[in-house]
């Protein structure tokens, strides 16, 4: 059973686009989500010239917090309209949440009590640690961005009970935008490599050398990343409902792949890999299972489509391609130590690593039980991060959150949605093993977006549970059944 269930009816119109049976709180909801979505969609181009903030507060720290408050208050209004709780699934995650906030609460008072420990961590033996962050201004950042990061869940929620607030045609427009944003981010990610604009950040070389890693208009090549990761995602997901010929959707797919092969961020090009994989190795399979049944296969436009890719590969092959080869070369050599105990581990990873289990087994229980409340360190790495900020029963917490959130997800889902919503969550996962996708929150917001689009789509394919659409009330002869997955 689905969260929502509800008769088939012929197609509603949107919440808040005129329909006079839509409540007034649900018309509000509604502008609420559009401007929230607005932020999702333009924040990469408002990014453009971005600085290494330090942990500061900067435009788009502002704007994410003014997004969340958006989300949160959209479901608030519909829940409280609606008279009902929200369901159980969304309960729990928000509940886990809750705790994780009671957790930084409890670390921001103790500060005091374990000044002697937190000093251990005034040691920066390389630059990858980090900047200094005082406790009592980074555990409230710490929290505050928890709130931001995960407020998606509220259009989650959204979406599940009242179809109407998040079309498809939303997400479309939305995407839309984001691939806008990602394609002028590339653009000046290949200026930068043709020297046209100057380089950000520098990837040091194990003789000292520095080479440039382009990062397009961010100042990290990981926040280029990021965009590219689900830039790509999201092509494939919403696929011919972007409206744009399948030989744009490929260059496009082309152009983000190359730039992140150049950027030398290691785990964005391998990301990038799996998903052009799984979703290209699932095309294929459909292909042979469609030819086998005796359906007639548009062989023109897959030779038109194969034949664009190969034209293109060999063009910027010829022109770029021992540029692009030595930087994915120099990405996958250049790791420092293999050895995890070595100082020298992925560029200084290792010494982070080992030096946080040092102070670790000088702690107290209540810092395994609970954290210290914030990073005192870069962690580059989501787990240990969770760890040092939430403890042990944050790690626990943490992924509780995301297996009820996959679990949700996929109980909603039909067939064809499933493997797009593994290679999401992989990709979290992937992401994270060197760099701290939880801690960003508009890293979250794109991973959320493409939760919706998955959703979306499986719901107008009509294989996914269709909830509840905003337009129209149930007549007094229906019955809505609402309720938890099973």
């Amino acid at each position: 059973m689905g969260i929502l269930t509800t008769p088939a009816r012929g197609p509603r119109p949107e919440a808040g686009h005129g329909d006079v049976l839509t409540p007034r709180h649900e018309r509000i909801a509604s502008h609420l989500v559009t401007a929230a979505l607005a932020l999702v969609a333009v924040k990469p181009l408002l990014d453009i010239g971005e600085k290494d903030a330090g942990g500061g507060v900067d435009l788009g720290v502002v704007l994410t917090a003014i997004g969340a408050a958006l989300m949160i208050a959209a479901y608030g209004l519909v829940a409280l309209g609606a008279r009902r709780l929200p369901p159980r699934p969304l309960l729990l995650m928000a509940g886990g949440l809750a705790l994780l906030l009671v957790m930084s609460a409890v670390s921001y008072l103790l500060i005091g009590a374990r000044a002697d420990l937190l000093d251990l961590f005034d040691v920066r033996r390389y630059p990858i640690y980090g900047t200094h962050l005082e406790p009592t201004r980074a555990i409230p950042a710490e929290a505050l961005r928890l709130i931001v990061g995960f407020a998606p869940i509220a259009l989650l929620g959204l979406m599940l009970v009242r179809r109407g607030f998040i079309s498809t045609r939303r997400l479309v427009l939305v995407t839309g935008v984001v691939l806008l944003g990602a394609i002028v981010h590339c653009v000046l990610a290949w200026l930068q490599v043709a020297g046209v604009i100057p380089y950000s950040f520098y990837f040091e070389l194990a003789n000292w050398q520095k080479i440039g890693r382009p990062s397009g208009g961010y100042y990290h090549p990981m926040s280029l990343g990021r965009l590219l990761i689900f830039s790509v995602f999201l092509v494939y997901v919403l696929k011919d409902r972007l409206r744009v010929p399948a030989a744009v959707r490929y260059a496009l797919i082309g152009l983000f792949v190359a730039t992140g092969a150049v950027s030398l961020h290691r785990f964005t090009l391998i990301c990038l890999v799996i998903i052009v994989a799984a979703f290209e190795a699932r095309r294929v399979r459909d292909l042979i299972a469609s030819r086998r049944a005796g359906t007639r296969v548009n062989r023109r436009a897959a030779l038109l489509v194969s034949g664009a890719v190969v034209v293109v590969a060999a063009v910027a092959g010829g022109l770029w391609g021992g540029a692009i080869w030595e930087r994915v070369r120099v990405a996958f050599t250049e790791v420092g130590s293999l050895d995890v105990r070595s100082d020298t581990f992925m560029h200084g990873r290792g010494a982070i690593w080992n030096d946080v289990a040092e102070i670790l087994g000088r702690s107290s229980l209540d810092v395994w039980l609970f954290g210290f409340g914030y990073e005192p360190w870069d962690m580059h790495n989501d787990l240990i991060r969770v760890m040092v900020i939430w403890g042990v029963v944050g790690v626990v917490l943490t992924a509780a959150i995301l297996v009820g959130l996959y679990r949700l997800v996929r109980a909603q889902t039909g067939r064809s949605g499933r493997l797009p919503l593994l290679v999401l969550f992989a990709t979290l996962v992937i992401f994270g093993l060197t760099q701290k996708p939880l801690a960003y929150p508009y890293f979250l917001w794109l991973f959320f977006l493409g939760v919706l689009a998955v959703l979306a789509v499986d719901v107008e394919t009509g294989e996914g549970d269709q909830p509840e659409p905003a337009a129209e009330r149930p007549a007094d002869n229906e019955s809505v059944v609402a309720g938890g997955t099973t």
